[in-house]
């Protein structure tokens, strides 16, 4: 890990998983200019092969910039250039920023080393993360976080990733009057009445390598003294909604669909036959939305409760039947029972396998938690021998295709 192992595991034991405190641990990330570099080749690779896809936003100050975010998106991170240095050439001023959501989408040795930190977050085994994890990145030359004070709906788990340093100012009371607020739809409320509160703040100055957890609901600040990079974990508590509803979207028959504008009586009637009709194998919809949550679930453990990878970051070709391969982490592949066979979750995306039964998989569903390097023969063995040879190598190729095994 790019971290220090065991002050993290002493973090996560004590804060994890409500973050309830502001703590600041210096020189938590042991080699800051490693992630900084996984977090520019995945910058490459969507701005190079799939921008349209990237959750970028630019920002100048105090305000967001549609056209400056769509320069971004319009123009690709070249070889060995740094996100700092794309910043620099692509922006119009010092004062401009910009942030990247799922940015480890995009690079799968970024994804590995955070799911490692995030790991470590459920270690204890008492909880999990079912509504996942956002990994973003945050680039800025000089000045104040462009939102002004603010403070969000969930924990920030900050990894300052320099080159420069950050001043970040966090307070635990709120010392604003109504006056000084502006209501936002993404902050809340915010203020930028910055440099007269600043006294009755805690002020920290971050290094690079230097880590920072700010609580929900706390109101904070950033300045920027110089190019930087932080890279940032947003730790999603259990929303249960949505959650509910995508699952019952997915389980549930698919039906033609309502003209644009349909009275209401159509949409109760069709609302009334999605709840209350059997599929055809006579599978209460209550059993099956329950099923599709179990998935959404194990989507999001397979791939560390991170968001899965970008078609893009994927290999492209297949290995050889003699290359070397290994696992992405343990437990990237999983089986579950499906309708007359078996569905293979594997680094959050499914696979259906009609005929075997998920206990069929055990041998593969164990070997992911090794270590020791295999070829792609050695892959296919572990696959059911009541499918046929054909089968088995389009799984196993299928199993590489989608990240779940990469070159050592």
């Amino acid at each position: 890990m790019s971290i220090d192992t065991q002050t993290w595991k002493a973090f996560a034991a004590e804060h994890a998983p409500d973050f309830t405190r502001t703590v600041f641990l210096p020189g938590l990330v042991a080699d800051p200019g490693h992630l900084a570099r996984l977090i520019d080749d995945g910058l490459r690779t969507a701005t190079r092969h799939a921008p349209g896809d990237l959750r970028l936003r630019a920002f100048r100050p105090a305000a967001f910039d549609y056209r400056l975010t769509k320069r971004f998106v319009d123009t690709p991170v070249t070889d060995e250039e740094s996100a700092v240095d794309w910043l620099a050439r692509t922006a119009d001023s010092d004062d401009e920023c910009l942030a990247v959501n799922d940015i480890s989408s995009w690079n799968l040795d970024l994804a590995a080393e955070v799911a490692r930190i995030v790991g470590e977050l459920i270690a204890d085994g008492t909880h999990e993360l079912p509504s996942g994890t956002d990994v973003y990145t945050f680039v800025a030359h000089s000045g104040w976080t462009p939102f002004g004070i603010h403070k969000d709906s969930e924990p920030s788990l900050i990894f300052h990733l320099g080159p420069s340093p950050k001043e970040v100012w966090v307070w635990h009371d709120n010392p604003f009057d109504a006056s000084g607020i502006t209501p936002n739809p993404s902050f809340g409320r915010i203020t930028f009445d910055i440099e007269e509160h600043l006294a009755s703040a805690e002020r920290h100055l971050l290094q690079p390598g230097d880590f920072l957890c700010i609580p929900q609901d706390i109101y904070h600040v950033f300045r920027n003294l110089g190019p930087s990079a932080f890279l940032g974990l947003t730790v999603y508590p259990v929303r249960t909604r949505p959650l509910i509803t995508e699952a019952l979207w997915r389980a549930a028959h698919s039906a033609e669909p309502l003209a644009a504008y349909p009275a209401a009586a159509q949409v109760t009637d069709r609302a009334r036959e999605l709840l209350t009709d059997d599929d055809t194998a006579g599978t209460p919809l209550a059993d099956r939305v329950a099923h599709e949550i179990a998935l959404g679930q194990l989507r999001l453990r397979t791939n560390g409760y991170l968001s899965r990878p970008h078609q893009a970051a994927l290999p492209c070709t297949a290995p050889g039947p003699h290359a070397l391969l290994r696992w992405s982490r343990p437990g990237v592949v999983t089986a579950a029972p499906h309708h007359g066979g078996t569905t293979l979750v594997a680094r959050g995306r499914t696979l259906i396998v009609p005929g075997p039964d998920p206990a069929d998989f055990t041998d593969l569903e164990k070997a992911t938690a090794s270590d020791t390097p295999f070829t792609l023969d050695e892959l296919t063995a572990l696959l059911p021998e009541s499918l046929t040879p054909e089968r088995r190598e389009e799984i196993a190729l299928s199993l590489c295709g989608v990240g779940a095994v990469v070159a050592p």
